[in-house]
């Protein structure tokens, strides 16, 4: 961090760093973007993401909690990928209709743990990727889609009762996220992780992320169970806290516009169930909506002092509509391509229209530093 002296001056209310020194506080930084938890919905915040790299929007610091720690990463850290592939990417993790209608499980994103399932995922895949083509056509991505669950099914697995989570703690990110580029990354970025042992969430940041830090991030209780990382054990950040607002003053007190993608905090994911599976759903789901409603309220209240700078709060606070229909919030947790698909387009346009109205000003800001840099 020492290229940053020069910008930067300690601040001693900084107490954020997983390490427990001091970091420095960046007195630079105007814009900062807050992507929420939310795995299910998450393609709207991909759709949003791409929306804002088409226009060239960029922002300052970038704060994440669960699912928008990926997205955030897709987008500013791909491996193998442009920013828009690897977001637009995304979409093959959802799955074929024809095979969600009748399995309705996320079976791509969520995989049988241990080591017997590692040692067949590693010696399988290279011979199923071999077999599977580009995911052009319905008719490919069912090929693709339908390949991949006969390869979950015949995958073994040694979970008993004695394990504390269900699934494998994301294989394949490694292939999708290029965690040697974070630390280089023009934008502050930070991932959250509730340290159980010591009984607090903590703050990780571009300068210390690591596969074992997200894995961290990522730990959300029964699915993947806590993760340890030295000595502490941590859960998901997002099961705490789905809207990271932790350091942003602390860390970057210049803070004058802050962009929130929530994708939880919406009264209308909860609804009945329509099954023994979408009622377990739903189990996580009812909770973490109130998370997020109260972490955006108790942020917009006690350190932001309101919604505008004209009306004396400390940077203008803005939360991005996503323009769902009624039918759109019941089907808004299910992993069917079908929905992926339409849940980035509504992500995509909702950024475009905010870009036009409320968030007019990042692009014109956007439009400002690319003048300045190419003259």
């Amino acid at each position: 961090m020492l290229h940053l002296l020069s910008n930067e001056t300690l601040h001693p209310h900084d107490h954020e760093s997983h390490a427990g020194f001091h970091r420095l506080v960046d007195t630079k930084s105007r814009t900062a973007l807050v992507l929420g938890g939310g795995a299910p919905n998450s393609a709207l915040m991909a759709g949003a993401l791409a929306a804002f790299q088409e226009e060239g929007i960029s922002f300052d610091v970038v704060s994440t909690s669960g699912a928008g720690g990926l997205m955030g990463l897709l987008w500013l850290a791909p491996k193998n990928a442009t920013p828009d592939e690897a977001l637009r990417n995304w979409l093959n993790s959802y799955v074929h209709d024809a095979i969600y209608d009748q399995f309705p499980v996320a079976y791509k994103v969520f995989t049988k743990p241990g080591a017997a399932a590692d040692n067949y995922r590693s010696t399988v895949t290279p011979f199923l990727q071999s077999m599977m083509g580009g995911a052009g056509s319905s008719v490919q991505r069912f090929w693709n889609d339908w390949t991949q669950l006969l390869s979950a099914s015949f995958c073994p697995s040694t979970t008993s009762s004695k394990d504390t989570g269900l699934c494998a703690r994301l294989p394949w990110v490694e292939e999708i996220v290029d965690f040697d580029k974070i630390k280089d990354l023009d934008s502050h970025f930070y991932i959250n992780a509730y340290n159980i042992d010591q009984k607090k969430m903590e703050n990780f940041s571009r300068d210390e992320i690591t596969l074992d830090h997200f894995k961290a991030a990522f730990a959300f209780p029964f699915i993947y169970g806590p993760y340890q990382m030295g000595e502490d054990n941590y859960y998901e950040g997002a099961s705490h806290e789905c809207l990271n607002f932790r350091g942003l003053y602390e860390n970057h007190p210049n803070l004058d516009t802050i962009v929130v993608l929530d994708v939880m905090g919406s009264e209308s994911l909860i609804r009945q169930p329509r099954d023994l599976y979408d009622s377990w759903v739903q189990s996580i789901i009812v909770p973490l909506v109130q998370v997020a409603k109260n972490n955006l309220e108790l942020f917009t209240l006690k350190d932001n002092r309101g919604w505008h700078r004209t009306k004396g709060a400390r940077a203008d606070l803005m939360v991005m509509p996503f323009d769902l229909s009624e039918d759109d919030q019941q089907t808004a947790l299910d992993w069917s391509y079908s929905n992926g698909s339409k849940l980035f387009d509504i992500g995509y346009r909702s950024a475009q229209e905010f870009l036009k109205g409320q968030g007019a000003k990042l692009k014109a800001n956007s439009e400002i530093e690319s003048l300045a840099l190419s003259a």
